[in-house]
């Protein structure tokens, strides 16, 4: 089941309930064929945060099912488990589904963009606006497999990456996570805030956001 919020601008956000979330999960592990009623499937990436640690995954389209790193290296990137899941994005060019575990259980939202002619104007207070994040991990450790790559950093935090990546691209910063912002305005003095921030896409090679 799925509720309609008020639009922020550039954007229009649905909230689920927690069997929606349920199911949403079930969709990602191949247990359901189709994704549930009301959720968009124009998405391409997933990012998870368990208590365990951190899931990617990624939409294989030939196979028509989602790819995640704990099933390419289980060994770094658990499941990813109502009892276990704290946060969990799955997101592509036109949206996000974020799923995250409240004391009385999971709650969901999809954020769908609006049509881009909203958002024309360079001078617009409320245009969404983006940036790249660099994905932490300066190294590759024990190589690639099934298009997943397990990285690490100097501190020994490790992830899989749904994504080949050679060591250069991480040397140099190039992997990285592109984030869209969207506004509201004070209407009593005028100013801009953050109302609520996505993830787009993860990239290779970019080195300045949008």
């Amino acid at each position: 089941m799925s509720i309609t919020t008020p639009s922020i601008a550039g954007c229009t956000i649905s909230l689920f309930n927690e069997p929606t979330c349920l199911q949403i999960l079930e969709w990602l592990a191949g247990e359901l064929d189709l994704a549930p009623e009301g959720v968009e499937t124009g998405l391409t990436w997933v990012l998870a945060h368990s208590d365990d640690g951190v899931t990617w995954g990624r939409f294989d389209e030939q196979a028509n099912r989602w790819r995640l790193g704990h099933d390419a290296m289980p060994e770094v990137s658990p499941p990813i488990l109502p009892g276990s899941l704290l946060e969990l994005r799955v997101f592509g060019d036109d949206g996000e589904l974020l799923i995250w575990r409240t004391d009385d259980g999971l709650c969901g939202r999809l954020l769908k963009d609006d049509e881009p002619e909203r958002n024309t104007s360079d001078i617009d207070p409320l245009r969404p606006s983006e940036e790249l994040r660099i994905v932490r991990g300066d190294r590759i450790r024990g190589g690639v497999g099934e298009g997943f790559t397990r990285v690490t950093d100097a501190a020994g935090a490790e992830q899989v990456l749904p994504i080949k990546v050679d060591s250069a691209q991480l040397r140099e910063g190039k992997i990285r996570l592109l984030v869209r912002h969207y506004w509201v305005q004070n209407a009593d003095n005028g100013t801009v805030r953050i109302a609520v921030t996505r993830l787009v896409k993860l990239t290779t090679g970019e080195q300045h956001g949008g």
